[in-house]
C-alpha cells in the first residue's frame, strides 16, 4: 500500500482574499494599489516583506502612494495598522475612493478598435498594458469558494478625485497610531519616550492576534492580511533610545514579518540624512534592512527652491497631463524565497523596453502611474507645426498664389497641399 496521498482541494489551505501567488517563486503577493508599481515589484508586494519609498524633496508624491496602499487595504477587507508620528490622521479626508467593476463597465464608453489603432503607434499597439482598463489589472482571486470573496479584485481601480465613503472606514479594521496617541504611549514609563519600541510592540501584538504563520488555524479557515503603513519613518518627530534605533527597529520588524501574514510599506525621508548633498552611510544600511526600496525624485523638489515651486504652482498652465513629474529609481527589488528577483521575467515595463534607469511617474487628476520615460516632442505639443492656409508664408517657395504646383491641374486644388 502506497504511503502517498493525493491532495484534494478540500484539504488545501485557502489563500487570503485579494492575494495571488507569484509564478516565479510561489510567494504570496498583495497589491500596493498602483498597478504599475505592482509590475515593478514582480506582480505585487510579497507577504512578509517591507517596501520602503524614499520620499522626494518638498513634495508629497510618496504620501499619494501611501494613500493608495491604505485604500487598497480597505477595498480588499484587510486589516490596516497606520503609524504616523508627524501628523494627525483623517482617513475619510485623505484616502481616495474607488469604483466597482460593474460601475466602470456601465459608465465607460464603447471603444472603437479603428480609432484606437489610429491613436497608438503600430509598434506599441500590441504591447501589454500595465495601467490600462484590461481585466488583467483587476484579476479575481480564486482562493475562496464563496461568491463574496471571489468578487474581490486583486487591485482596485482608484480615483484621486473621489474620497472614500465614510461607511467603508467605519466598518473597516483599522488601528491608528498618529502623532498625539503615539506620543502619549511612548511617554509612559514602559518605553521612556522610545517611539520605535512602542510601535514594534504594538505591531507584534497585532501579528500574534491571528496573523502569525506559526500558529495553525482550523481546516477550511480563510486567513486575512495585516497591512502596516508607517509614514516618514526616521523624521525629526521620531524619538529613539539612541542614534541606531531605526536600524534596530527595522531589523526586528523584518524578523517578525517573515513568519506572519503581514506586509509593511514605509516612507523614509532620505533627504534628511545628507551632508553637503551626500547621503550618510546609514541610509545604505537602512536600505539593506528592507526587501524593496524605490526612490521618487521629483523635478520640482530636486532642481528648484521652495519659492520657485510656489511660483510655478501659482502660474496657470505650468504643466499639462503629458508632462512627467519625476524619475523613479529602483534601489532594491524583493527576492523572498528566491535568489534572484522575478521582476525581469514578470515585469511588463522591463520587458516592454523599460529599465531601472528610465522610469518616470505622473500624477494626473485621477491616478498615479509609473511609465517608461520618453523625451518630449521637439517644440512641444501646444506649438503649431503646420502654418495656416491663409498665411502667405505657408506657400511653398517658387509657387505664387494662383500658380500651379507639382501634380496639380489648372483650375483644381493642388493634391499635395494639406
Amino acid at each position: 500500500m502506497s504511503s502517498f496521498r493525493k491532495r484534494v482541494p478540500e484539504s488545501q489551505p485557502k489563500i487570503p482574499p485579494a492575494t495571488r501567488l507569484n509564478a516565479h517563486s510561489a510567494q504570496l503577493l498583495v497589491s500596493t494599489g498602483v498597478p504599475s508599481l505592482d509590475d515593478l515589484l514582480g506582480g505585487g508586494l510579497p507577504v512578509g516583506g517591507i517596501l520602503m519609498i524614499e520620499e522626494d524633496r518638498q513634495t508629497g508624491y510618496s504620501n499619494t502612494l501611501l494613500s493608495y496602499f491604505s485604500s487598497q487595504s480597505l477595498a480588499a477587507g484587510h486589516k490596516l495598522c497606520l503609524v504616523n508620528a508627524d501628523q494627525e490622521v483623517d482617513l475619510k479626508a485623505q484616502l481616495p475612493g474607488w469604483a466597482t467593476r460593474n460601475t466602470v463597465q456601465a459608465d465607460a464608453p464603447v471603444k472603437d478598435a479603428t480609432s484606437e489603432a489610429m491613436k497608438i503607434a503600430w509598434r506599441y499597439q500590441n504591447l501589454p498594458r500595465v495601467d490600462g482598463d484590461d481585466d488583467a489589472n483587476r484579476q479575481k482571486t480564486s482562493g475562496s469558494s464563496t461568491s463574496e470573496a471571489a468578487e474581490i479584485p486583486f487591485c482596485e481601480r482608484f480615483d484621486l478625485m473621489l474620497r472614500i465613503q465614510p461607511a467603508v472606514v467605519d466598518q473597516a479594521q483599522v488601528e491608528v497610531l498618529d502623532g498625539g496617541r503615539l506620543l502619549r504611549l511612548a511617554s509612559s514609563e514602559k518605553y521612556g519616550g522610545d517611539m520605535y519600541q512602542c510601535v514594534l510592540d504594538h505591531i507584534s501584538s497585532l501579528i500574534d492576534d491571528g496573523f502569525s504563520s506559526l500558529k495553525p488555524v482550523a481546516q477550511n479557515t480563510e486567513r486575512n492580511i495585516l497591512r502596516i503603513e508607517i509614514g516618514s519613518l526616521g523624521s525629526g518627530f521620531w524619538q529613539g533610545s539612541d542614534s541606531l534605533a531605526i536600524l534596530k527597529f527595522l531589523h526586528r520588524l523584518r524578523g517578525i514579518l517573515r513568519y506572519s501574514y503581514a506586509v509593511c510599506m514605509i516612507s523614509f525621508p532620505a533627504h534628511l540624512y545628507e551632508d553637503s548633498g551626500t547621503r550618510l552611510p546609514i541610509v545604505r544600511r537602512i536600505e539593506h534592512l528592507c526587501d524593496a526600496v524605490i526612490e521618487l525624485e521629483s523635478f520640482e523638489g530636486t532642481y528648484a527652491s521652495p519659492s520657485d515651486i510656489v511660483a510655478r504652482q501659482a502660474k496657470s498652465g505650468a504643466s499639462t497631463s503629458q508632462d512627467y513629474h519625476g524619475f523613479v529609481h529602483i534601489h532594491k527589488l524583493p527576492r523572498l524565497n528566491s535568489l534572484t528577483a522575478s521582476v525581469g521575467r514578470l515585469s511588463l515595463l522591463h520587458t516592454g523596453g523599460g529599465s531601472a534607469n528610465n522610469l518616470a511617474f505622473r500624477l494626473r487628476r485621477k491616478k498615479f502611474s509609473i511609465e517608461t520615460y520618453h523625451l518630449p516632442i521637439e517644440g512641444g505639443v501646444s506649438e503649431r507645426r503646420v502654418p495656416a492656409k491663409d498665411d502667405p508664408k505657408a506657400l511653398r517657395p517658387g509657387i505664387n498664389v494662383g500658380g500651379i504646383g507639382c501634380g496639380s491641374t489648372p483650375g483644381r486644388k493642388d493634391p499635395l497641399e494639406f
